[in-house]
């Protein structure tokens, strides 16, 4: 029975860029996989014709956002809040409530939810968690939103990884190897090309870093999507929490077969990875559910 992936990003790019090699994973064993931007994305660029017009810019991040969830067969939905925009209000609760319900079977909902921790540097992003914790309660809550049936499970609920330290430190429940879907992963991100190759480079003040050549461009992408994962915890965390994973999910094994002890890696040779916070705001998975939900 395929289970039901819903992630909940601020922007039309951020579900891809933190769990799209997970989300390959996910439609590869034949679950259903959303991604859902809360904003059109009308704000991120400089091209003075975007400044003017930033409708202009919205239509194209909606054709870039679509276009990446194409690349592996997911599903796209923009709640359609400006860019820069995004407050915890009761109608913004109110449609999270109304789309995490809709998502799924009737009454059962998904299985997983998936966005941003709310302590993200973004305003956006914070405020894109904030509301999304809290319409997870009132899932269940069959007044609330009584139009659409009401949960009789809540779903789990996780985070993708980040850096940030204040509010507390990421801490890393799950590490998904993406080594796999890399390339397919790559190939969704250069997607949003107006991002990845023009808006983000020129913010971080590294516009001269972009190469020109199509074959450039995918090696710039993939080079900061394989960074991304080990760069949360340290390089040889990322093995040390693999490893662990593996005895968790074995049988008891002989004395030839057992796991050796991780030893720690160089920066280069880590795997790539994204990684995920389970939240205490829904349902708590067993070990067992954990290994079903994530595809580890």
């Amino acid at each position: 029975m395929p289970r039901h992936i819903l992630l909940i990003g601020a922007h039309p790019d951020d579900c891809d860029f933190s769990s799209g090699g997970s989300a390959i994973l996910w439609a590869r064993r034949g679950d259903r996989v959303k991604f859902v931007s809360i904003t059109n994305g009308d704000a991120g660029h400089y091209y003075p014709e975007y400044i003017q017009d930033r409708s202009t810019l919205a239509d194209r991040r909606m054709r870039e956002a679509q276009a990446a969830v194409d690349v592996f067969g997911g599903g796209f939905e923009c709640v359609g809040v400006q860019d820069g925009e995004v407050y915890v209000t009761r109608r913004l609760t109110h449609a999270l409530i109304r789309l995490i319900r809709s998502f799924g079977e009737p009454g059962w909902g998904p299985d997983l939810v998936i966005t941003n921790r709310p302590n993200d540097y973004h305003r956006d992003h914070r405020y894109t968690a904030q509301a999304v914790l809290d319409a997870s309660y009132v899932l269940t809550v069959p007044t609330i939103c009584a139009d659409v049936p009401h949960l009789a499970r809540m779903p789990v609920f996780a985070y993708w990884s980040d850096g940030f330290r204040e509010g507390g430190a990421f801490r890393p429940d799950v590490v998904v190897p993406i080594e796999e879907t890399l390339e397919l992963k790559t190939r969704m991100a250069v997607q949003h090309e107006s991002q990845i190759f023009e808006w983000l480079p020129y913010n971080a003040g590294r516009l001269e870093d972009v190469p020109e050549d199509e074959a450039g461009r995918r090696e710039f992408a993939e080079k900061r999507l394989r960074a991304r994962g080990g760069s949360v915890f340290g390089r040889e965390g990322v093995q040390e929490k693999l490893a662990e994973q593996r005895r968790r999910a074995a049988k008891p094994l002989s004395s030839t077969t057992a796991t050796s002890a991780p030893t720690e890696t160089a920066a280069s040779d880590a795997p790539p990875v994204e990684a995920f916070q389970i939240s205490e705001y829904g349902r708590q998975p067993s070990a067992e559910e954990l290994r079903e939900l994530f595809p580890i």
